[in-house]
């Protein structure tokens, strides 16, 4: 009798554990790999007007009957700007749909009418929702903006641009990278590679940058449009330091770093790099100064802008936008 006992209990331990196994079970819900699916509660935007400024940030909530794949799309009208926001999650909400009005990539969003699409990528006939949100005041940017050309020229810039070259700032054409206006160089130049430079200087001392040059990136929006392609078209930005802080530049004394960048793809491009790796070529060498030969942002007094191109390949065009530095990390749009 007791060794019936002992049996009797040694199998509902079995089973107990079985049961309490398939409640704790690791793998994927069933339900989730072949439930129906369906919009249990509808996917809704949380504002029809965002004014990033005052906002901050809008999101999306809903429920779907399982776990699948979602992608929220948002386009803007006038721009042409672009931000996907995609997750698995059941359950949509403030945690994991959330948009600060900032785009993937170059051009940023504008005052404009965003068109919204939700669709679900592995629900085959599942349905592709549609909204639109109006954006009334466009995302502000963390960092130190040195231009976005929108308020013109500063009285302390200075150009140069060869005498069939057309280098100005133009607005109102809806090509910016961000805003309403981007500087642009256009010409013909058969003689020389170099197309024209602008020149940007603050109106006080220096950029009023931080000490620190070693989590401080620069960023420009550059967009070669004629006579692009390997090898034909690049960027050099000068950096000068005013190192004695007697308000001026003087190159036989004072650091000059010169950076260069070549891209082929003629669509917006992010131009974006730590500030203190300007010290050194492509190889990783030190390059030679005339200064202390150190990256010192506080000391910044002007960044010199320069756009050549093959002079083989007649018209050059090419578009600059939203100089701006960042901490810690490169800038988003």
């Amino acid at each position: 009798m007791k060794k019936t006992t002992l049996v009797l209990i040694s199998v509902l331990l079995i089973f107990s554990c079985r049961k309490d196994d398939s409640e704790n079970f690791d793998g994927p819900d069933l339900n989730d790999l072949f439930g129906p699916f369906s919009i249990i509660q509808e996917i809704e935007v949380n504002k029809k007007t965002a004014d990033f400024p005052v906002d901050n940030t809008l999101h999306f909530t809903g429920e779907l009957s399982k776990n699948t794949d979602w992608v929220i799309s948002i386009t803007g009208a006038s721009t042409g700007a672009k931000r996907s926001i995609s997750g698995t999650q059941r359950v949509i909400s403030a945690d994991n749909s959330t948009w600060d009005g900032g785009a993937n990539s170059f051009p940023g969003f504008g005052i404009e009418t965003a068109y919204i699409e939700i669709s679900f990528p592995k629900e085959e006939g599942s349905p592709i929702l549609y909204d639109t949100v109006s954006i009334t005041g466009s995302k502000v940017d963390a960092g130190y903006l040195i231009t976005s050309f929108e308020n013109g020229e500063g009285a302390n810039w200075s150009k140069f641009n060869q005498s069939t070259v057309q280098g100005k700032i133009d607005c109102g054409s809806g090509e910016s990278a961000k805003g309403n206006c981007h500087y642009s160089f256009t010409g013909n130049v058969p003689w020389d590679w170099a197309i024209g430079s602008v020149m940007i200087q603050p109106s006080t001392a220096n950029f009023g940058l931080p000490a620190s040059a070693s989590n401080l990136f620069f960023n420009m929006a550059f967009k070669p449009i004629e006579n692009s392609g390997t090898g034909n078209t690049f960027i050099q930005f000068w950096f000068d330091e005013d190192e004695n802080g007697d308000g001026t530049f003087d190159l036989a004394t004072e650091d000059r770093f010169i950076y260069e960048y070549w891209f082929e793809d003629t669509g917006w491009n992010l131009i974006s790099y730590k500030y203190s790796d300007i010290q050194f070529d492509v190889d990783g060498n030190k390059v030679s100064t005339n200064g202390n030969g150190l990256p010192e942002p506080g000391k910044l007094m002007s960044i010199n802008v320069f756009y050549l191109a093959n002079k083989d390949n007649g018209l050059a065009k090419a578009y600059i936008d939203h100089l701006i530095f960042t901490t810690n990390k490169p800038y988003t749009p």
